[in-house]
C-alpha cells in the first residue's frame, strides 16, 4: 500500500473522529444537565447546562410568564446561568416586586451531582445578593440545592422545586401542620411564605420560652418547699433547734421543805415557848 493511500485513511479516520467529538461536544451542549427555579412571586425555571449556559427557560406561574415575555427568552439562552439571573432580578426589581417590605428570592439547584448542585446554590446566592443590593432592595435571599426527584415533583404540582421547600418549611414550623392547607400556600408568593415561617419560629420560640421559665419557676418552688421549716409538733427545724426537746425547768428544787400531814399542824415557835412556862 502507498504512502499516499495511508495518508488519505489516516486523514480520514481523523476527520471522523473530530465529527463525532463534535458531534457529542454539539450533543451534550444541548442536553440539560442542572436545574435552576428563582421565585419571587414570578417563578421561573432554567435548564442549563454542562457549561452552566441556559438552554431553555419556562414559566412556572403567569407572573413568571410575563416576566419572560419582557426579558425575551431569546435573549436568555447561551448565556451564563448567573447573567441570566441577573437579568431575571433587575426586570423583577423594575416590576416592583423586591421593593416591597419582607420581599424573597428562592434560588434553588438541582443536578445530577449533589456536589455539583450545592456549589451552584451557594454561588448563585452570592450573585443574586449583589443583583439585589444593587437595586437598591433589602430582600432576603435563599440559595437551596435539592434533588432530581425533587424537580419532577414538583413539576407535577405545578411549581418550582424551590417554592415547593419553602412550603414544607412552613408545614414543619406548625406545631399543627394539618391544620395547612398546602396547594392553598403553593399558590402564594415567596414574600407571604417566609413571613408565615418566620412568625411561625418567633411563636415557637416564645414557647420553648415559656415553658423554660414555667420550669425553673417549678423547681424554685420545690427547692423552697424542701427548706421550709416544720410546722409538726416536737419535730426540729433549722429554726428551732431546741423543739421537741422540752423546756428545761430553770427553778432549783425545793430542799428540806416542811411539809403539812392531814390533821397535823406544824408547831408554832409561839406555841412551843409557851409551853415552857408555868
Amino acid at each position: 500500500m502507498s504512502q499516499n493511500i495511508k495518508a488519505k485513511r489516516t486523514t480520514i479516520v481523523i476527520s471522523l473522529s473530530l465529527l463525532v467529538i463534535a458531534g457529542l461536544i454539539a450533543m451534550s451542549y444541548y442536553i440539560p444537565s442542572k436545574y435552576v427555579s428563582v421565585d419571587i412571586n414570578p417563578s421561573i425555571e432554567y435548564s442549563v447546562n454542562m457549561y452552566d449556559r441556559v438552554i431553555n427557560a419556562q414559566g412556572v406561574n403567569e407572573d413568571g410568564i410575563r416576566l419572560l415575555e419582557e426579558i425575551k427568552v431569546k435573549e436568555l439562552t447561551n448565556k451564563d446561568i448567573e447573567e441570566v439571573l441577573s437579568m431575571t432580578i433587575d426586570e423583577a426589581a423594575i416590576e416592583g416586586y423586591l421593593l416591597e417590605e419582607g420581599s424573597g428570592v428562592m434560588i434553588s439547584t438541582a443536578a445530577r451531582n449533589a456536589n455539583n448542585a450545592s456549589e451552584l446554590a451557594v454561588r448563585l446566592q452570592e450573585s443574586v445578593l449583589q443583583d439585589v443590593a444593587r437595586n437598591n432592595s433589602k430582600a432576603e435571599v435563599v440559595g437551596e440545592a435539592v434533588g432530581l426527584e425533587r424537580v419532577e415533583e414538583a413539576r407535577e404540582l405545578g411549581v418550582t422545586p424551590g417554592k415547593l421547600n419553602l412550603v414544607e418549611k412552613l408545614i414543619n414550623s406548625l406545631s399543627d401542620p394539618e391544620s395547612i392547607n398546602k396547594e392553598e400556600w403553593l399558590n402564594k408568593s415567596v414574600k407571604e411564605i417566609m413571613a408565615k415561617t418566620n412568625e411561625n419560629k418567633e411563636m415557637n420560640m416564645e414557647m420553648e420560652m415559656n415553658q423554660s421559665e414555667d420550669e425553673m419557676n417549678q423547681e424554685q418552688n420545690a427547692n423552697q418547699e424542701e427548706n421550709r421549716p416544720s410546722d409538726v409538733p416536737g419535730q426540729a427545724s433549722p429554726a428551732n433547734p431546741d423543739a421537741g426537746q422540752g423546756t428545761p425547768n430553770t427553778e432549783a428544787p425545793a430542799q428540806n421543805m416542811p411539809t403539812e400531814t392531814a390533821g397535823q399542824a406544824n408547831p408554832s415557835p409561839n406555841a412551843q415557848s409557851g409551853s415552857g412556862q408555868n
